[in-house]
């Protein structure tokens, strides 16, 4: 049997696979069939390239049903994946909503384009710190413990961080707890952010909103307004960038507030 509700397809951050965000999208399943993504970057067939090419094929090829255009969600990586998926084929798509997505426009992508040419990408984009970074702990505890006082996860609800403790690792045979998203495919999706996407947005053929955290340092106030000039809606909610992880139920509102916009224009039509 069919589900008489439509499917949601979730694309993830860099570095956080789609079920650690269970606390955020677990009861979207009462209007969407959830269909969240649990790793990019990893599928041999799509090796992370330039501009993040290969991905864009996983999520269109690997991870989109065929069955059907979807409401695409995603956050950071994830919400850029979903943006350059719908230019190149907007039929698979009933709308976006994208979470705080790393847009290089305008001067931003020039000085992306110099830092991949020039070799100093690490230093502006998280690459540098995630190059190295720790991926083993004594147990799952430890590992709560160590990143709850980290800057990135002091904000997670306990609810969000122990799902990304618990679904972000595999357990070894001795006890300990790794990582199952490579810090390598990491670093490397870091290192080939998108700077080609300046002239390519307005051809965007499908709804879009952005949702924006209140305290992101990603979508600082002169990147809004460049979001704003090319006439994307944005709304936001509270938080920094890892807001869905942090304020998990408005998150939703702003999600939903968005499918209904979404309706209702297709409704007037």
């Amino acid at each position: 049997m069919t589900s008489s509700r439509p499917p949601l397809v979730f694309a993830h951050a860099n570095g956080f696979p789609g079920s650690s965000y269970r606390s955020l999208l677990a009861p979207l399943a009462e209007h969407f069939d959830v269909q969240p993504i649990e790793r990019v970057g990893h599928h041999p067939q799509y090796p992370v390239n330039r501009n993040w090419a290969n991905l864009v094929d996983e999520l269109l090829h690997h991870h989109l049903p065929k069955a059907g255009p979807v409401l695409g969600v995603g956050h950071s990586l994830g919400g850029t994946l979903m943006m350059m998926a719908a230019l190149r084929e907007p039929e698979r798509f009933l709308g976006l909503v994208i979470l705080d997505p790393p847009l290089m426009l305008g001067m931003d992508a020039w000085a992306m384009k110099a830092a991949k040419r020039f070799g100093f990408v690490d230093r502006i984009t998280p690459a540098g710190k995630t190059r190295g970074r720790r991926s083993v702990w004594p147990s799952r505890e430890a590992m709560a413990t160590s990143l709850g006082r980290r800057g990135l996860f002091r904000g997670f609800t306990p609810e969000a961080l122990n799902d990304y403790v618990e679904t972000g690792t595999r357990l070894l045979d001795d006890g300990q707890a790794e990582l199952v998203f490579e810090p390598e495919v990491e670093v490397a999706i870091f290192r080939n952010l998108p700077d080609h996407l300046t002239s390519r947005l307005k051809r965007l053929r499908v709804p879009v909103e952005i949702v924006a955290g209140e305290r992101s340092d990603l979508l600082t106030a002169a990147r809004i307004r460049r979001l704003e000039r090319r006439g994307l809606a944005l709304t936001r909610v509270p938080g920094g960038h890892m807001f869905p992880m942090e304020h998990p139920g408005e998150t939703r509102a702003a999600i939903l507030a968005a499918w209904h916009r979404f309706q209702s224009r297709q409704a007037h039509r």
